[in-house]
């Protein structure tokens, strides 16, 4: 029978199999068994002991390769991120044997961070990268590439990995090494590009842009600012500033730095006919929340989709 991955429909055909009633111990009534367990009160779960066994149901319906009732893919035949693998290996560590990759990380960290909390925080990230790298959620363009990283994550105590997160940390100016883990995993490259060529962009960007926090400019897509030719971000950052002569438009980008890597033209030649340049400068000083609006009105004038919406904070 055909399912076309509809959950819904094998629920219901594992329904049918039960026929007239009575107890029968089938695939049917085991899995509406151990969906009672985990979807239903946590007291009665806990009155049962049967916690550990809803927990490791749970991974195994998101393991499965069919939509949910919700009508969501799993996620991790989307896009993944780094948060939900946090959050994945936060549940499941009651119930593993001690990690020495883990322990060796935790140790490194809470040598060196100030602060308890951000040590295991960087370490909670550098492990989700590594566990999504080994099973191939967080990617390489190149072999080549794909194979140096590797090289990184052999050690037993990862400490070369922890290293060269440390140190793009540094650079980059990140609160926490587990901001260097956030941009790796979207762009791992990131770790093996040399540290003169990001502080080259970097520089190039605060030249741009002298109010701005070119950290966090580059921490919002590290792979296209790192990529794209300097002219042209220089060309999209003029653009807003000749729409916006009176408005922050340092402030407006590192909200969104998006709208220095798309062609906006449509959307700023649209705001500029509906309101006057002192009303737009009178916006920026009495609204808070001036740049977070603009940017979304400059976005939907442009004709991009919700999806592609999103600022830097």
């Amino acid at each position: 029978m055909d399912f076309d991955n509809d959950y819904d429909a094998i629920r219901a055909s594992l329904m049918a199999e039960r026929g007239g009633g009575g107890f029968q111990p089938g695939i049917a009534t085991t899995l509406n068994w151990l969906s009672e367990i985990s979807f239903g009160a946590r007291k009665t779960r806990e009155r049962l002991g049967l916690d550990a066994l809803a927990e490791a149901y749970g991974d195994f319906l998101d393991a499965l390769p069919y939509r949910r009732q919700n009508g969501k893919v799993p996620a991790w035949m989307g896009s993944r991120t780094i948060e939900e693998t946090v959050r994945r290996a936060k549940r499941s560590r009651r119930r593993r044997a001690g990690d020495d990759a883990r322990d060796a990380v935790s140790q490194y960290y809470g040598a060196r961070e100030t602060r308890k909390g951000f040590a295991a925080m960087a370490t909670d990230y550098t492990m989700a990268l590594v566990e999504d790298f080994e099973r191939g959620f967080v990617s390489c363009e190149t072999a080549e590439d794909s194979a140096a990283f590797e090289e990184m994550l052999k050690e037993d105590d990862l400490a070369s990995l922890c290293e060269r997160l440390e140190s793009v940390a540094a650079i980059c100016l990140c609160s926490s090494t587990a901001d260097a883990a956030k941009m790796a995993y979207s762009y791992p490259e990131i770790l093996l590009t040399s540290n003169s060529v990001i502080v080259s962009r970097l520089s190039a960007l605060k030249l741009m842009i002298p109010g701005a926090d070119v950290g966090l400019i580059l921490r919002a897509d590290a792979k296209r600012f790192l990529q794209r030719e300097i002219p042209e971000i220089k060309l999209r950052f003029r653009a807003l500033s000749d729409a916006f002569p009176r408005v922050d438009v340092a402030r407006l980008v590192e909200y969104d730095p998006s709208l220095l890597l798309i062609d906006v033209d449509v959307g700023l030649k649209a705001l500029r006919e509906l309101w006057t340049e002192e009303q737009f400068a009178q916006s920026d000083v009495d609204n808070p929340f001036f740049a977070e609006e603009l940017a979304l009105a400059i976005k939907t004038l442009s004709g991009y989709g919700p999806e592609q919406f999103g600022g830097g904070r």
